[in-house]
């Protein structure tokens, strides 16, 4: 039979990407995800520790945001670093501190404390890995094709996320949650070995050499940065929110409906992970649509949709469970598809020589929103009444969208060199 060609549509979302270069960016997104095994284990076991370590939803909110916590300190040093050496020596050493943090974990953590510290330091090692990833690719495709590059990068992020949600809950069926977690973290070691093939013959960034590493806080001077990484900031407060509560909202309609809590606990997970995978192929979307419509534009229009989800979501407790996990996919997808945009934009907008340096405010300010918007969520559900508790907790949320969309939209009317 006769090989069909591929639909215009899928043959123009791959405009500017060669068949090289989309291997090797298709490459650099595996090993992505291969370290991410282990990133939503703790949200997929997160019933099994509180039990465990008797702590409250706050604390939970606190552990899970450690990992964030530790990204964002991490940034400040690390990623300034790119402007200097080479990625190679920083994502490999990176990805092995997050490997060991999250292989620790289900060896040593007993409690907020030593789960803390060791979810920093996988997250610590984790933003060397995702950041300077997104530059080498950005500066691979410089000339064409850059969002649609980086988004699938950011896709591996995401679809990371939901492999470890599903991979965990299948796990928590037939061993106890630490062991689950450490099989999937002694896995993430393999993405080392092929990171550095992927970069042994990476050339250097551009500037490289003329900056001295270090952080360079006259970025914040640069207007048209400062728009991607309010937008960025709001965005991972929402999006950590989302991964670190969905599973738990969706085990809480499970029991409320009579099933056992184990049961609903893994399905919760199952269920969680399906939406949050499913929604991976958001950047690369979002990305592609950005590189055609602006990415003030695009971005702010994602964003009201991820926000109306917010908005309703934590009310559909009583509603058909097909309508709960229908939203959940809806939701998954959009807290997604605009990530892509805020780093690929970044990149247009940063001076070369201080590429590392913006990237790092970014990546800084971006993950504090994600340390916060967990631990403001946990307090919520704490202290609201048990009737409202969840559909306080993502109205709240919503709320974030409004103040970005607004950012967003105000940036692309009055810069217009903001939606290039």
């Amino acid at each position: 039979m006769p090989v069909r060609s591929p639909s215009p549509w899928i043959a123009r979302l791959f405009e500017g990407l060669n068949p090289r270069d989309l291997a090797w960016v298709s490459a650099m997104s595996l090993m992505l995800s291969v370290l991410l095994l282990p990133f939503a284990s703790y949200v997929a076991a997160l019933p099994f520790i509180q039990d465990e370590w008797g702590i409250n939803n706050t604390q939970a909110g606190v552990v899970f945001s450690a990992f964030q916590a530790g990204f964002a300190a991490s940034a400040l040093l690390v990623i300034p670093l790119t402007d200097r050496l080479s990625a190679r020596y920083i994502l490999v050493a990176s990805a092995a501190a997050c490997a060991v943090g999250n292989a620790l974990f289900p060896l040593a953590a007993q409690d907020i404390v030593t789960g803390s510290l060791l979810r920093a330091l996988a997250g610590a090692g984790l933003v060397g890995v995702y950041v300077p990833g997104l530059r080498v690719i950005s500066e691979r495709f410089a000339d064409r094709g850059r969002g649609m590059a980086m988004g699938l990068f950011v896709t591996a992020f995401y679809a990371g996320n939901g492999v470890s949600l599903v991979a965990t809950g299948w796990l928590l069926d037939l061993l106890v949650w630490r062991d689950a977690y450490l099989i999937l973290s002694l896995a993430s070691f393999s993405s080392l070995p092929l990171a550095w093939v992927l970069l042994r013959r990476r050339r250097p960034s551009l500037g490289a050499g003329t900056s001295g590493g270090r952080l360079d806080l006259s970025v914040l001077r640069n207007a048209r940065a400062r728009v991607y990484t309010i937008g960025y900031t709001l965005h991972a407060a929402e999006l950590y929110i989302v991964r670190g509560w969905l599973p738990a909202f969706l085990t809480a309609v499970l029991v409320t409906r009579g099933m056992g809590h184990e049961q609903a606990v893994t399905t919760g997970a199952a269920v969680g992970g399906l939406a949050l995978g499913l929604g991976a192929a958001g950047p690369v979307m979002g990305g592609f649509v950005s590189d055609r419509m602006g990415r003030a534009t695009s971005a702010a229009a994602i964003f009201a949709l991820s926000g109306l989800c917010s908005l309703v979501m934590g009310w559909l407790g009583g509603f058909p469970w097909p309508l709960v996990v229908g939203v959940a996919i809806v939701y998954g997808w959009a807290i997604a598809a605009d990530s892509a945009i805020y780093s690929t934009a970044v990149t247009e907008v940063a001076e070369p020589e201080r590429l590392g340096s913006t990237m790092a405010m970014q990546s800084f300010l971006g993950f504090m929103g994600g340390v916060a918007g967990p631990i403001v969520a946990g307090g919520v559900l704490d202290l609201a009444p048990a009737s409202i508790e969840w559909g306080a907790a993502f109205s709240a949320t919503g709320l974030l969208a409004v103040v970005a969309v607004v950012a967003l939209l105000r940036a692309g009317e009055e810069r217009g060199t903001v939606q290039a």
